[in-house]
């Protein structure tokens, strides 16, 4: 993910590559990446690192879902105007047989080497002889530690606490 030491221009030497030249090393990804953005017209012109619908928060992703449930199930008057307000300006990915190759961010994340590389730090733990655990954010209930410390300070209520 950087250039060698020995390239030709001494400025990139060591520094991070970017998305562009990683594909650009790819020729077969860069060019279909650059065809399917063509053939859409000169709205799409230009080759963005990531669109407006990888980079939607949450809320927004969320809003979209339930818009759609409930135009499906017929429900239009549930759909409130805040979450339309949510929806403006929001770009949409190109939708069509190229399904994800909709900015460089995607087409990088769907490469098979990029999904099966794991993070270094997991390839530290798991090297040192530990499992490495991932668990979602703010998901307490799931983390082992908060089960833990949830039993010391009931122990220490039970055994040092009086009840009046």
């Amino acid at each position: 993910m950087c250039f060698p030491n020995d390239h030709s221009d001494p400025k990139l030497r060591g520094q991070l590559k970017g998305i562009r030249a990683v594909l650009e090393e790819c020729k077969s990804i860069w060019d279909k990446f650059t065809l399917i953005h063509q053939a859409h017209g000169p709205q799409c012109t230009k080759l963005v690192g990531k669109c407006g619908a990888c980079t939607k928060s949450q809320l927004c992703k969320d809003v979209e879902h339930c818009i759609a449930l409930a135009d499906a199930m017929g429900q239009d008057d549930s759909i409130k105007e805040e979450d339309i307000k949510h929806m403006e300006n929001t770009v949409l990915p190109i939708a069509d047989d190229n399904e994800g190759w909709c900015c460089m961010y995607r087409v990088l994340a769907l490469q098979e080497d990029f999904q099966t590389e794991k993070p270094l730090i997991q390839s530290i733990i798991e090297d040192a002889g530990h499992v490495c655990l991932f668990l979602p954010w703010f998901h307490c209930k799931l983390n082992v530690i908060e089960m833990l410390w949830g039993y010391a300070k009931f122990h220490a209520c039970v055994m040092h606490c009086t009840v009046i």
